[in-house]
């Protein structure tokens, strides 16, 4: 059955207290302009009657005003490309229930096009507009009372981290506590770091992206969760490879999955030459002076590990640990102040890599992307309505795979591969006889669009 979205409401909500003239003009950084010309969509979904408050969106509509006070580039605007004009035009605010639905029978197996019905805007315009917002939220109402709170924040404001500072600010507001100390210095200046020193960047990157949209056709993305004991087993027949230090859990699963990823490729497209694995990195500690950890900005940076067809070494995750290992521990502290922060040490290193790509024939070489959001407190934002029971990431993915935690300590993975790649990869029993749960989120027959 269709889900069924009614939108009853739709208003702007600007900061309680205007911005200072002083704060007008927020710059965006390099980093920023190229994490992409795109909303970060995020759902999280709340049961009726499981926090001490009720569901009282007028309360979070205040609560949100007062959060864009201290979070003033998200009232404002996009300007040339790389400035945010901090001008209080607000963010916008939608109301709507779901008319055949209870809230427990939805989640049952959720759809990315349902998902996508409970956002308040497209996560990914075909054109950017003055005009639209850096934030736009929506709150929808389940037949059983339960409601899911959809946020849409420019990517270009802020990443993951950035947009768990936002909720968490929200929340605490919401639940009578106001904002915590540090939420003063969550706005911080990353263009003196990495100055968005190309002209025109956000159109080159909207041109990209419309090529992504085209590409998104022939993919199926899947929602697949490793157990906590599980993931401990891949960790434990990794550390007795050659390294001396037990990885991570998220360098072990990297790991595996890149190896199973690449098994379930070769038959599919056999003239590739080379696999790169894509580790998105959070830095903001690692710079001097460390940056919060829930700041605006998008303070990442990929990482690669590359593994070469042909070489007679067997694809497995405890082959390919090491590579991974190395690819993270290689992002230092020393590695930000040589490499990034050096004048136009980052553009040097993103040119590097892009040429080092195209010494590859068209067609030759696959990455595929990793970005994990374990331990961001994702989990944790309570509106007075109690924890979130599952957060939904309606995103494009695309070679791409995102990490999220459970409540339990095992590890949610959202992935979108090729159709003949994931099939290959739903075969394979190495892989499988780890998976604990998983469901099709979406397939390229859907039409994904947003409610409005």
């Amino acid at each position: 059955m269709a889900l069924k979205v009614e939108v009853y409401q739709k208003e702007k909500v600007r900061p309680s207290s205007p911005t200072p003239q002083t704060l007008r003009y927020h710059k965006l950084s390099l980093l920023d302009v190229l994490a992409g010309p795109f909303y970060g969509p995020h759902v999280l979904f709340y049961p009726s009657g499981a926090g001490p408050r009720r569901h009282d969106y007028d309360e979070l509509k205040e609560s949100l005003s007062k959060a864009l006070s201290i979070l003033y580039p998200l009232a404002g605007r996009l300007k040339d490309g790389s400035i945010i004009e901090c001008n209080d035009e607000g963010a916008d605010f939608v109301r709507a229930n779901v008319t055949n639905y209870n809230l427990g029978e939805f989640l049952w197996h959720p759809k990315m096009e349902d998902l996508r019905q409970l956002l308040p805007l497209d996560p990914y315009p075909d054109a950017i507009d003055p005009a639209m917002p850096m934030l736009a939220v929506q709150v929808t109402r389940f037949r059983c009372g339960g409601t899911a709170v959809a946020f849409c924040t420019w990517h270009g404001v802020t990443d993951g981290g950035g947009m768990t500072g936002l909720y968490n600010i929200l929340a605490g507001i919401n639940r009578g506590e106001g904002p915590t100390d540090s939420a003063g210095g969550l706005v911080v200046d990353v263009a003196a770091m990495f100055s968005p020193a190309i002209s025109s960047i956000s159109q080159i990157m909207l041109t990209a992206y419309a090529g992504t949209k085209k590409e998104l056709r022939k993919y199926t993305t899947k929602r697949i969760v490793f157990s906590k004991q599980d993931i401990e087993r891949i960790r434990n027949q990794y550390s007795q490879s050659e390294h001396h230090r037990r990885p991570s859990r998220v360098e072990a699963l990297s790991a595996f999955l890149w190896a199973a990823v690449i098994r379930a490729t070769l038959p599919v497209n056999p003239i590739l030459k080379a696999h790169w694995l894509s580790h998105i990195v959070n830095f903001r500690k690692k710079l001097n002076p460390p940056l919060p950890s829930q700041c605006l900005g998008n303070i990442l940076h990929g990482t690669y590990a590359e593994w070469e067809v042909g070489g007679g070494e067997p694809v497995t995750g405890r082959s390919l640990v090491g590579r991974v290992v190395e690819a993270m521990n290689k992002f230092t502290s020393d590695y930000l102040m040589r490499e990034m922060q050096a004048e136009g040490g980052f553009l040097k290193s993103v040119r590097a890599r892009r040429s080092k790509i195209s010494d590859y024939n068209k067609g030759e070489i696959k990455v595929l992307s990793i970005s994990s959001l374990c331990k961001i407190p994702f989990g944790e934002v309570d509106f007075g309505w109690g924890k979130p029971i599952w957060i939904g990431i309606p995103q494009t993915f695309v070679d791409l795979a995102l990490f999220v935690d459970t409540e339990n300590g095992g590890v949610e993975l959202w992935i979108g591969l090729e159709h003949e790649v994931m099939c290959n990869l739903d075969k394979d029993t190495e892989f499988q006889s780890y998976v604990s749960f998983a469901h099709v989120l979406y397939e390229s027959s859907c039409c994904l669009r947003s409610a409005l």
